[in-house]
């Protein structure tokens, strides 16, 4: 096995574990911001309710 396939091999599966990792992170992002979305709304409406209930 020549000395250089070891180096490339390893840098292979250092970039294989990144994309794997950025791409769940990219993923969980719009779940994220969904969420996020739909607790502004849900306040939103709360601050509404008690708005016009005065």
């Amino acid at each position: 096995m020549a000395p250089g396939i070891k180096n490339g091999q390893s840098f292979i599966e250092y970039t294989m574990l990144i994309i794997i990792v950025s791409a769940a992170l990219i993923a969980m992002t719009t779940y994220i911001l969904r969420s996020m979305n739909a607790r502004l709304k849900q306040e939103q409406g709360e601050l509404n309710y008690y708005s016009a209930e005065k």
